[in-house]
């Protein structure tokens, strides 16, 4: 996992996303696509800094989680805002769509 990015598993999820604007990542380390993610996630961190928490949950180790949310392929995105979802995003995404739907929830 990248440095700045914030390890969700089951014990910690809610306590950690229950506060502030999240773009939370399911993904898997075997998972092409997932690394491909990451570079935009890393963008997106240096762009917003403290205004966005980004986090990662990996889907091998936490199936309650990607159960809980939905989550049938990865890498699978939600925007959340003080705990509640805002939006789901299954497959890769581009950075600037990712930035456009961040911006609104500023």
């Amino acid at each position: 996992m990248e440095e700045g990015f914030v390890n969700i598993n089951f014990v910690n999820w809610e306590a950690r996303l229950n506060s502030g604007l999240w773009l939370v990542d399911f993904w898997a380390e075997w998972c092409t696509a997932c690394q491909v993610q990451d570079k935009v996630y890393e963008e997106l961190a240096g762009l917003f800094g403290d205004k966005l928490n980004i986090g990662k949950i990996n889907v091998s180790d936490n199936r309650l989680l990607a159960d809980r949310f939905g989550v049938r392929n990865i890498p699978f995105l939600i925007l959340m805002k003080e705990g509640k979802v805002i939006m789901q995003m299954p497959g890769v995404q581009n950075k600037s769509y990712l930035i456009n739907q961040i911006k609104k929830q500023l």
